[in-house]
């Protein structure tokens, strides 16, 4: 099966690898290759075509964020002074530089942007918001609202098989 848009083939083994190393990225290339019926060997060239072809980006670890104490999370709506490609632009990079972002998508509707903000007390999110949202001459107004329970962080991307 093609999907939609690429030339690159993903069938369904290539499907049941990648929901078990969207669930275990260290998964072993023996476990693999059990799950699908393929040797280690070729299960692991299937695994490391997807890495370079991009349908695999990254792998990553998932670190608990009390552990670096970090115990407050803030989604924050962001509205840009004006549309702008060059401000827009600006201010993407300077997402994309700052750790203190988790994740930020540009969106349509009411908000420019919505952002994921980890901070380690709500006056050290305060502090944040002063050097970040308050000396860009580009934000004409944010929102802040506090996490207070996270119910389901997930990264898995839904796998038909």
């Amino acid at each position: 099966m093609k999907d939609k848009g690429d030339d690159i083939e993903i069938d369904a083994i290539d499907r049941c690898l990648l929901q078990m190393l969207q669930r275990d990225a260290l998964t072993s290339t023996e476990k693999l290759g059990e799950a699908v019926s393929l040797s280690p060997t070729a299960a692991k060239r299937r695994v490391n075509k997807m890495r370079r072809d991009g349908t695999i980006q990254r792998d990553v670890s998932i670190v608990n964020p009390d552990r670096l104490g970090y115990h407050v999370f803030t989604l924050v709506s962001v509205n840009l002074e004006r549309d702008r490609r060059d401000i827009v632009q600006d201010f993407k990079r300077s997402l994309t530089e700052n750790s203190r972002i988790l994740q930020a998508f540009y969106t349509t509707g009411d908000t420019d942007f919505v952002l994921l903000v980890a901070s380690r007390s709500l006056g050290d999110y305060e502090q944040f918001t002063q050097s970040f949202f308050w000396e860009s001459p580009h934000i004409k107004s944010f929102k802040t609202m506090v996490v207070m329970e996270n119910v389901k962080l997930g990264f898995e991307i839904p796998v038909d098989l």
